[in-house]
Formats: C-alpha cells, sequence, structure tokens
C-alpha cells in the first residue's frame, strides 16, 4: 500500500511539474509574439504611394483582356500571390471577406497569381466571380512591373488611378478595415 501512495504522489508531483512548465512554455509564446508584433517592419513590396498606377494589358485565366485603365474610375486593389507561399493561401482565403468589407467587385479586384500555371488556376478556382485574375510565371512582367519583392502583396488605388497603399503581408489591407 505504501508503494501504491508513493507512486501516485509521483505522478501528481510530475503531472504539476509538468502544468507549470506547459504554463510557462505559453505565456513565453505570447511574449515572443507581441514583441515580434511591435517589432514588425512592413517589407517593401509594390509601387510607391502617390504614383500612378503602372500601364499593364494581360489576359485573364478566362481568356479576356485586362488593363490598367479598366482599374480606373472607381478605387481598385490589385493582389499579387504566388503559388509557392504559404501565406497567399490565407490570403485567398481572405479576400471573399475584402471584397465584402470594402464594396469592391470583380471588376475593382484584379489578383495576380506568379508561379505554376496548374498550381495557379487551382489557387485561382475559390476567387471566381470575386476577383479577376491573371496567372504569370515566377518574377512574371506583372510583378516586375509592379515591383512585387514579396507575397502576397496588396495594392490599393483611388478612382484616378493612383497608388493608394503598397504593402506585403497576408492580410495588411483587412486588418485595417472597419467591421
Amino acid at each position: 500500500m505504501i508503494y501504491l501512495t508513493a507512486g501516485l504522489v509521483l505522478v501528481g508531483a510530475v503531472t504539476v511539474l509538468n502544468l507549470l512548465l506547459t504554463l510557462a512554455v505559453i505565456r513565453r509564446l505570447r511574449k515572443h509574439e507581441e514583441e515580434r508584433r511591435q517589432n514588425f517592419v512592413p517589407l517593401d513590396s509594390g509601387p510607391e504611394t502617390g504614383v500612378p498606377l503602372p500601364a499593364f494589358t494581360a489576359v485573364t485565366v478566362g481568356g479576356e483582356p485586362v488593363s490598367a485603365e479598366a482599374l480606373t474610375g472607381r478605387q481598385a486593389a490589385l493582389t499579387f500571390l504566388s503559388t509557392d507561399c504559404s501565406a497567399c493561401v490565407t490570403a485567398v482565403k481572405d479576400l471573399p471577406e475584402f471584397a465584402r468589407r470594402t464594396g469592391m467587385d470583380a471588376a475593382q479586384m484584379l489578383v495576380v497569381i506568379a508561379g505554376d500555371t496548374a498550381d495557379a488556376r487551382r489557387m485561382a478556382e475559390p476567387l471566381t466571380g470575386i476577383a479577376t485574375v491573371v496567372v504569370e510565371e515566377t518574377g512574371g512582367p506583372l510583378s516586375a512591373l509592379y515591383s512585387i519583392r514579396a507575397t502576397p502583396t496588396t495594392v490599393m488605388t483611388d478612382p484616378d488611378g493612383t497608388v493608394t497603399y503598397a504593402q506585403a503581408g497576408t492580410n495588411p489591407v483587412l486588418e485595417g478595415l472597419p467591421a
């Protein structure tokens, strides 16, 4: 009986020690995440704000032509994604919410997906009816023209076609929008 009691006390002590260590790890992870958020510096990707939207022409996955002129006349958003970017998967999932909260339709939202064509088309499927999608090779002409250095990158324009926002990140624009 003494061995059973000693064993239970030992198991209880190990369990309490495990709980304390787990709580310490969680506390440290939260502190680390807070420090990371405070020290976050957005990547410099996309055209500078205040410049006119660079002119382009491209063909959508549906075979329709699209150009910079088609995006003028009302606010527009261009999102640059890559098939080899895990954060881009999150960005694709955020785009329907972004469209809902901004009131933009597919004609105002252009998504450029760079990478393997088959993978890019699969990535574009959930965006049907939400955004106009263009597929290009990695480092393609649109990504080069818009100085895309990281994906995902979001570029916003005003109705005059002037860049008002350009930043890399999973959903930097969505985070700043009202609920």
